[in-house]
């Protein structure tokens, strides 16, 4: 099983919040809206490559019982110390996206902020698509997002520098277009008595167009119930930079 992320979960929260609000609270109200559309009760959710927990928590306040998975251990560490404490229905575990296991189904999944797009290969996600699909309860039902081919030819294309009291990141994006793989090299610099101390690691993402990514669900078994490009931010002038996807399992 791949490591997930390493170096991110100690600043990946105050990274976040450094562009004024952070992704799981951007997305927020759109996923409860999409909920609220498709009528889904509340009951247990699956928040799947969960990071450092916000959104599971954000959703267990709601009265969710949640299973949070990802791969990186240091991640789910930021998760668990969110957790601790209270008596939010909180489940994290260290699994594969592509092959997980849960102790009882589901009757949502969300997989938020191009997770899907970490999966290296048509094969992958389909293995994934298949896991969240016998994780789901007959009825149940899918809710993720991908990045657009928009984002990957625009802001995976730029070099950015974030400055903060307590560190330094620098994003050097790329993207290479017949291969259709992003790749941003971080680097971090952390304050050490007077010193900094620099990590790295590389972050690779792959564009799935909207016509795989339906023809990878339907093969999983699901009916795809909604597609559309919408643009989080608050800017505009950005576009429609991600794909918001609803699938369902039959009963």
């Amino acid at each position: 099983m791949a490591s997930g992320y390493k170096i991110l979960p100690e600043v990946y929260d105050r990274w976040q919040q450094s562009y004024g609000k952070d992704f799981s609270t951007l997305i927020l109200p759109k996923l409860l809206q999409t909920i609220k559309i498709h009528n889904i009760p509340t009951s247990s959710l699956l928040d799947l490559a969960c990071g450092t927990g916000t959104l599971a928590v954000m959703m267990a306040r709601r009265g969710w019982k949640v299973f949070g998975i990802d791969a990186s251990e240091g991640m789910l560490r930021e998760g668990r110390t969110k957790t601790k404490g209270t008596r939010y229905p909180v489940t994290f575990s260290r699994q594969s996206m592509e092959r997980f296991h849960l102790s009882e189904r589901v009757q949502l999944a969300v997989c938020m902020f191009d997770a899907i797009n970490h999966l290296p290969s048509s094969k992958a996600v389909l293995s994934c698509f298949e896991s969240v699909y016998a994780a789901l309860a007959p009825g149940g039902y899918f809710i993720f997002d991908v990045n657009s081919e928009l984002c990957y030819r625009t802001i995976w294309r730029q070099t950015e520098v974030i400055h903060e009291k307590d560190f330094t990141m620098i994003l050097e994006n790329s993207f290479d277009v017949p291969s259709r793989i992003g790749k941003s090299r971080v680097t971090l610099f952390l304050p050490r008595g007077g010193l900094f101390e620099k990590k790295t690691e590389t972050v690779r993402e792959r564009y799935y167009p909207g016509d795989e990514i339906a023809s990878l669900l339907v093969k999983a078994g699901f009916d795809v119930l909604e597609a559309t490009d919408f643009n989080f931010t608050n800017n505009p002038l950005v576009g429609n930079i991600k794909s918001w996807w609803v699938a369902g399992r039959g009963k």
